[in-house]
């Protein structure tokens, strides 16, 4: 079959040797741009933008480099906790002690034992007389002798009027009235009697 294309309206790829129209900037089989009849390279809108972009970052990139040429790096801010950390972790030293001997202790000498003179015997307390009492002031009739002091307790026993008894020295008061404790001379009764009929004769001999 005899192809009717002219030879000038065909591209060959020098590539590949893919066979392009003449109006095509690029090989439809490998895709490499053609060159036109008068030497210069057939470049796409896209090659061209491409181009620009990466031409554009690199600029960029030299701009910041240069202006970054003369700064310091920011100094590193350590916070309150971190210091802390650190401190903790840095080794204390250990200081040990001195152990000093102490000296040797004067032992005391006892002192020579004294004569203590012994303590005067206290001189025995007198005991008091007991007080004698005779029972009056009852009409002849005697007066009643209680287990305790007050009227309504038990009778121990009567005595007549003109008896000696000794006072014992406990008295109590009973309804506002003074009762006084007694015994006879012989000792064969013990009680209490109303001081109303009670009169005080001294203390025995």
């Amino acid at each position: 079959m005899v192809s009717t294309e002219s030879p000038d309206s065909v591209t060959t790829c020098a590539g590949c040797g893919g066979r392009n129209t003449n109006n095509s900037t690029e090989c439809d089989w490998c895709g490499r741009p053609f060159i036109s009849k008068g030497g210069r390279l057939r470049l796409t809108a896209w090659q061209i933008l491409s181009s620009l972009l990466l031409l554009g970052m690199i600029g960029a990139v030299a701009a910041l480099a240069f202006l970054n040429a003369g700064r310091s790096l920011p100094t590193v801010r350590v916070s309150a906790a971190t210091s802390t950390a650190l401190a903790t972790l840095a080794p204390t030293p250990v200081v040990t002690p001195r152990v000093t001997p102490n000296p040797p202790t004067a032992t005391a000498v006892p002192a020579a034992a004294t004569d203590t003179p012994e303590p005067a015997t206290p001189e025995p307390t007198p005991t008091p007389q007991p007080v004698v009492a005779r029972i009056a002031n009852t009409s002849g009739q005697g007066v009643s002798v209680r287990l305790e002091p007050g009227p309504q307790a038990p009778r121990a026993g009567v005595l007549r009027e003109g008896t000696t008894v000794l006072l014992t020295g406990n008295d109590q008061t009973v309804a506002a009235r003074p009762w006084r404790e007694i015994e006879t001379e012989d000792h064969p009764l013990k009680g209490w009697v109303s001081a109303d009929f009670l009169q005080l004769l001294g203390s025995t001999p």
